[in-house]
Formats: structure tokens, sequence, C-alpha cells
């Protein structure tokens, strides 16, 4: 299979974007146009689409934060602000706000392709980043596999931080690796 191609976003994807949103998460999972749109406004470099050929197969989002020895459960709420902590100049640690395949095209290895080229995408125009970090849902098998190959190990465990249905909980794992060679730096 041929490889991906990333592209930045723009406001005229957010059809496409919202798309995949609904077509990869549960409603209670879901973030709303406004804060995909905030993200792209204010994080281009960060907020990219794949394409496989001129199908669109997948997006991912990500920040710019200051890393924390221990991850606060309120900074990583669904449909918080990207300019509550998001500092490209400054900031060390890439967090990865979502990522999604659209379910037609998974199952064929996009989404560690997604996945790496996001974070080397990110990690090339800003060489400060030391490692990256993300939150992913306990149910989430697939995508844990995904980090878990990537070098990403679980350091912190929010209780009762997911509810996609409305009616019961699940819980949260935040991963975290250092940006590396075996994610696309060389050191």
């Amino acid at each position: 299979m041929e490889p991906i191609v990333l592209t930045e976003a723009s406001l005229q994807d957010i059809d496409q974007i919202m798309e995949m949103e609904v077509n990869g998460f549960s409603a209670g999972n879901r973030e709303l146009r406004e804060v995909y749109e905030a993200r792209i406004k204010a994080f281009p470099q960060g907020s990219l689409i794949a394409y496989l050929g001129a199908e669109c197969v997948g997006c991912i989002f990500s920040e710019i934060w200051h890393k924390h020895p221990k991850p606060i459960a309120e900074h990583f709420t669904l449909g918080h602000n990207i300019f509550d902590r998001h500092d490209p100049v400054l900031g060390t640690e890439l967090y990865i706000t979502s990522m999604t395949i659209h379910p037609a095209f998974r199952g064929k290895g996009l989404g560690s392709q997604l996945f790496l080229g996001g974070i080397n995408h990110v990690a090339a125009a800003f060489p400060q980043l030391t490692s990256a970090l993300l939150l992913v849902n306990e149910t989430w098998v697939h995508a844990r596999k995904i980090y878990a190959t990537a070098g990403f190990t679980e350091v912190a465990l929010f209780k009762r931080f997911f509810n996609p249905l409305g009616t019961t909980y699940e819980d949260g794992i935040v991963m975290r690796s250092p940006i590396r060679v075996s994610l696309g730096r060389n050191r």
C-alpha cells in the first residue's frame, strides 16, 4: 500500500474533519466544530489531514505544552481551549489531542503511519520538543497498541474520565514517549 500524505488542515477542510469525528468517535467523545476551527487557526502545523491518493483517510491534531511530570486531568478535558496551554515557542511537549482513521480505511496500518507521521511533521518544525503525550480511552485497545508499539508508556490513569454514551464511565490512560529516533528524529 502506498504511504499516506499529510497536509496542514485549513478551515475549508472542517466538513471533512467533522465527518471523520462523527465516524471515529461516540457522541460523548466528540469535539465540537468550533474546537477544531480554533486548533486550525492557532496551530496549523499540528492540524493535519491524511490522504491516500485522492481519498481523505484520517486526521491528527496536536498542541505544544509545557511538560508536567504528573499529568493533570483538567488539562485533558474535551473541548478545552487550545490557548489555555499551547506554547509553540517555549513548550517542550507535544500533546496529541485527537487522531482518527476513517472506518473504511481501518485495519490497513494507516493508523501507525498517521500517528508517527504527525509527530514527525510537528517535531521537524519545532526542534525544542523532547516528548509527546496523549490520552486514550481504556477501551480503545487497537489505538493503545499503536501507541505502545511507537514506544509510548502509561504514565497516569484518570478514573472515570470518559463518558462516551452518557451512562457509563471509562478510565483514561495518559501515555508519554520521548521524541527520539524511533519517532523519526535523529539526535
